[in-house]
């Protein structure tokens, strides 16, 4: 049919326009599947992976496929749930009934709604009646965003990850509606909420104010009393009613005469001839010369048309098109046929014969999916029990739970098809065919191996530059940041209103988690918190790519377990440099200042990206992973811009920037709470104790290289005062004699350990009240801020004035404000006030806080006393002092 349907005469070939071989993705929803038809013919005649093929079908039709496949036949499942997805689903209880399919080629995308399953009948041989869509048309991409509304509550309703992820990434190929799109009603209806049959009424209602003057019926399937047609009759009220049938179609006559009579409308029967089956579901309405046809899967049943999912209604799509009288009268007509009358009293030689469901097993197995070595996880409702095996028709695992509670069997199977049992053998579920995941990952990306690609924000020509291969070594081994959430409206670019149709926002939440659990990187992080030096180690590798070696040509000396004593104890890089002197021929390094600030930036996005509470879904200790990691890196990159400046692009600033903006963003300080503060207690401690015994040294001499003696020094110790405070609370810095060595070695003259601790405590204690008030005005954007002791306050040790905060009970920067001057001065009593005098505040630890909120108010207190630890747990959240008031 053409957009929106064919004139009569005019054949729809749904296998010539779905399945070409310049198809990125092709999905289809049906009631039933002809797996040797789609496996041998159809999925042969689409293109190569990257391809995402999905098939959702009736779960009970589904399972009855599969349970009459001969044993000798199961290879003929090869490529089910490896190259291309199929579920068996029925959400509602009902009948999973639609016949859609949506087909991405370049740019095109093609809609077919219709009544044809996903079988040789249904798209080539069968009567059938398809709507076709193309997007770059006002009702091509009307019809195609509802299907996409539609597809993702549907699989919201299914809850399946799997499905999940392979719907975000169909939104991500299709083209989102250009702007200049006018909008026009979409002619896609479905039953989720309202039925068929309601929204047919209340559109002719609007448009054929006047009435039906004839209504139209064609289905191979009706109620066994004929009532959906009585509800058409009686909400339409047409003056005449003509009935289509063949001998096959499954009707009470006697039922269905009466219902005719509903209204008083003049009724008439007629026969197809050729006396042949026809699938195709028609409801026609005419008004005068205009007319009206809902085309679709629906048929003329009760749970087909007047209900909705969920309460007792299949799963339908249908398309409502505006023609002639004319072209409505030409579809009812089957090409080379005629519809001969046929006297009313001869409707009771029909009869209803209804169609036997397969009976529901007491388990609904919804997907099985092969693990690393073979072991099988398991989805079903109701759980998995321990006592129950699962079956692949030739051997048996018994079920076991997982580290994180899913069932999974014991051993491994290596049945495609598989099915639950219990003790005895007896059969509790239907037959599934097991996901291998790697393949379908394959299939649908191209690429076999996540993670291998450069990070947003560096090019190829950056790996040219030592620096640039090390930031591409540490996104290909570790995850440094996710990627920004990606949301069903987000990927597919859904309207706003639409958004709310998306169905169970934890099943999005949960498939990110599960596919950020199996990154390939995640492993790197359980072998890095070794404290071994040998060259097996991340932080080795990570080391030899900072000096563009490998593995082989690292130095063989250990120093203990002292990173510093290796970094210095490697080959002499004069060496190096003079090597490379008499090398004639160009160095493309010698281009790295380009790097510079991509570089920088991409370090602070990624220290920026550590508190994202999704990287622990990764591995529960991530953030503290990568923060060594970074500690290494930056105490490697300040010992080689020392000796050979001219290889690393950062400069001495940008080197102690981005150490502060790390160690700021993991151990907090000031006003900024960090990843130690957030976590819960055990994980802290955790983190603490797995650190490598070189992390302190090492973070020792990167905190002293930013507060060394030097131009600027009291601005550079005021920024990395907050940082240096948190960073000791947490055990973070402890100088040894190889951070004197290193320091040493830097700054070209000779410093000690007990010099180094010194300078970081005296760092710690440093006092410059004007200083720290201009940094931490400009930190939490206020218009100005002072600080003073007020004299005869024992309990109050500092009074601020700010000016900036309006409502010191609803801006959340008041907490920071408190937090960091708690911090900075080491007290528990802090006054302060509005430098207008609108309000005033005071805290003073274990006591109530009182606030003044403005000109003549009653002082107001707060519910219970306030210890600096609640104040820092709503510093943590981001909150505001009003939670601490009634």
């Amino acid at each position: 049919m053409t957009d929106p349907v064919a004139p009569s005469g005019e054949r729809s070939r749904p296998v010539d326009e779905l399945f070409t071989s310049a198809a990125s993705a092709l999905w289809a929803t049906t009631y039933s599947v002809d797996l040797s038809l789609f496996n041998e013919f159809l999925l042969p005649r689409l293109g190569e992976s990257p391809l995402n093929v999905v098939v959702l079908a009736d779960h009970r039709r589904l399972t009855a496929s599969l349970d009459r496949l001969p044993a000798d036949a199961v290879d003929a499942l090869a490529t089910v749930n490896r190259r291309w997805l199929l579920r068996g689903v029925r959400p509602g209880g009902q009948a999973f009934h639609p016949k859609t399919y949506l087909a991405v080629a370049g740019t095109r995308v093609t809609l077919l709604v219709g009544s044809g399953n996903l079988s040789m009948t249904g798209l080539d041989r069968g009567r059938e009646v398809f709507t076709s869509f193309r997007s770059g048309t006002p009702i091509g991409d009307a019809a195609i965003a509802s299907w996409r509304s539609w597809v993702h509550r549907v699989v919201g309703l299914v809850d399946d990850t799997v499905l999940a992820q392979r719907l975000l990434d169909l939104d991500g190929r299709l083209a989102t509606k250009p702007a200049d799109t006018p909008a026009v009603a979409s002619p896609v209806l479905h039953n989720l909420d309202t039925s068929l049959a309601a929204q047919l009424k209340t559109i002719l209602d609007e448009q054929a104010p006047s009435g039906i003057d004839e209504l139209l019926l064609s289905a191979p399937y009706y109620d066994d009393d004929a009532e959906a047609v009585g509800r058409l009759l009686t909400d339409l009220r047409p003056r005449r009613v003509r009935i289509f049938l063949t001998s096959a179609t499954s009707v009470n006559g006697d039922r269905l005469k009466d219902q005719l009579h509903v209204g008083g409308a003049t009724a008439d029967v007629l026969m197809y001839q050729p006396d042949e089956f026809v699938h195709a579901k028609l409801i026609g309405a005419i008004a005068g010369s205009q007319g009206w046809l809902l085309s679709g899967s629906a048929n003329l049943s009760r749970a087909a048309l007047t209900r909705t999912v969920g309460r007792g209604g299949n799963v339908e799509v249908a398309v409502l098109t505006k023609l002639t009288a004319d072209e409505i009268l030409a579809v009812f007509t089957p090409p080379e046929a005629t519809a001969v009358g046929v006297d009313l009293d001869q409707l009771k030689s029909w009869s209803f014969r209804p169609e036997q469901e397969p009976e529901a097993p007491a388990v609904r197995l919804i997907s099985a999916a092969a693990e690393d070595g073979g072991r099988v996880k398991v989805t079903s409702e109701p759980v998995a029990e321990l006592d129950w095996m699962l079956d692949d028709l030739t051997q048996r695992q018994p079920i076991t739970l997982d580290a994180t509670g899913k069932a999974v069997t014991a051993g491994p199977l290596a049945g495609r098809l598989v099915r639950l049992i219990d003790a005895d053998g007896s059969i509790l579920s239907n037959q599934v065919v097991v996901d291998n995941t790697i393949a379908l990952s394959t299939a649908l990306t191209g690429a076999t191996r996540p993670g291998n690609d450069l990070p947003d924000g560096l090019t190829t020509g950056d790996l040219y530059n030592p620096l640039g291969q090390v930031l591409a070594w540490l996104h290909r081994n570790l995850v440094m940041e996710v990627s920004e959430k990606v949301t069903p409206a987000s990927a597919g670019g859904l309207a706003a209103d639409e958004e709310t149709e998306q169905g169970s926002d934890d099943l999005w939440v949960r498939l990110e988690r599960e596919q950020l659990g199996r990154d390939p990187r995640a492993s790197r992080y359980g072998r890095m918190w070794n404290d071994t030096l040998d060259g097996s180690e991340p932080i080795i590798e990570l080391l030899d790519a900072l000096r563009a070696r490998t593995p082989s040509e690292a130095a063989t000396g250990r120093a203990g377990h002292s990173l510093l004593a290796r970094l210095l104890d490697e080959p002499d890089a004069e060496d190096e440099k003079r090597e490379s002197e008499e090398d004639s021929k160009p160095r493309r390094w010698q281009l790295a200042a380009r790097v510079r600030v991509r570089a920088r930036n991409l370090l602070q996005r990624w220290a920026d990206a550590q508190t994202d509470p999704r990287l622990v879904w990764v591995e529960p200790l991530a953030p503290a992973g990568n923060f060594t990691m970074i500690a290494g890196a930056l105490a490697k990159l300040n010992l080689a811009a020392a000796r050979t400046p001219e290889h690393v692009p950062l400069t001495e600033d940008d080197l102690d920037d981005l150490w502060l903006r790390w160690l700021g963003v993991f151990a907090g300080g000031g006003t900024r709470a960090g990843w130690l503060n957030q976590v819960d207690q055990e994980t802290r401690t955790n983190a603490q104790r797995r650190f490598p015994v070189w992390l302190p040294e090492a973070a020792a001499a990167l905190s002293w290289l930013t507060v060394r003696p030097g131009p600027a020094r009291r601005e550079r110790i005021v920024q990395a005062q907050p940082l240096i405070i948190a960073a000791l609370d947490h055990d973070l810095l402890d100088p040894t004699d190889e951070t004197a060595r290193y320091l040493s070695a830097i700054i070209g003259h000779t410093v000690t350990r007990t010099e180094i601790d010194q300078q970081l405590v005296d760092a710690a204690t440093f006092i410059d009240d004007d200083l720290w008030c201009t940094r931490t005005a400009v930190e939490l954007n206020l218009d100005d801020l002072t600080l003073e002791a007020p004299p005869g306050a024992a309990a109050i040790q500092v009074r601020l004035d700010v000016q900036g905060i309006t409502d010191p009970l609803l801006d959340p920067r008041l907490p920071r404000l408190l937090a960091a001057t708690r911090q900075y001065r080491e007290c528990s009593g802090i006054a302060v006030y509005a430098t207008d005098g609108s309000w005033r505040l005071s805290m003073i630890g274990g006591e109530r806080i009182a606030v003044l909120p403005g000109f003549g108010q009653l002082v107001i207190e707060s519910t219970e006393p306030v210890s600096d630890h609640v104040v820092d747990q709503i510093n943590t959240a981001v909150g505001v002092l009003a939670d601490l008031f009634a």
